[in-house]
């Protein structure tokens, strides 16, 4: 009966443990969305400031280089449509409002990006899809599956409610 009652304490211990652990764990939540969003701001919003600053060459780019022969109209619609989602969406995210959303736009972006701007088919085999956008695939559908935790505007939004 003793070691039932010593297997029955080392149990209730490590269980203790655990729930300790979880309830540790569970606090990082808002910490760790807020790290995703700070990640995935910095990847679209470096690009975005260079469309701003120089929005001539975003233009070109979708003329010239992404879709060559793209007529110059819908290059700048283009251009004009990427810099909005690549400075707007990534404000968004730094501040965790419309989280969500956000995310949607940038993961489509990146889809975008992956398929038709950058293929991945078209190198050497389907290894040059594992680069940095499956990773921005991957934060960004966390990002749109849990939202932007509570250390967003989202979550203080929602407590006024």
């Amino acid at each position: 009966m003793t070691e039932t009652n010593n297997s029955k304490g080392v149990l209730a211990s490590a269980q203790s443990l655990y729930c300790r652990f979880t309830d540790m764990a569970n606090g990082l939540q808002g910490l760790a969305a807020l790290a995703a969003r700070l990640v995935m701001a910095r990847m679209f919003l470096k690009s975005g400031i260079l469309k701003v600053q120089d929005f001539g060459t975003a233009v070109d780019l979708f003329e010239y280089e992404y879709f060559e022969g793209m007529p110059h109209g819908l290059a700048i619609v283009g251009g004009a449509m990427a810099t909005f989602g690549e400075t707007v969406l990534p404000l968004m995210l730094i501040v965790g409002f419309l989280t969500r959303f956000a995310s949607a736009g940038l993961l489509v972006m990146t889809i975008v990006i992956s398929t038709l701007v950058y293929p991945f088919w078209s190198g050497t085999g389907v290894s040059l899809w594992w680069n940095d956008h499956v990773w921005w695939t991957v934060i960004l559908f966390v990002l749109l599956a849990y939202g932007g935790g509570n250390l967003s505007l989202d979550a203080m939004l929602a407590k006024k409610k």
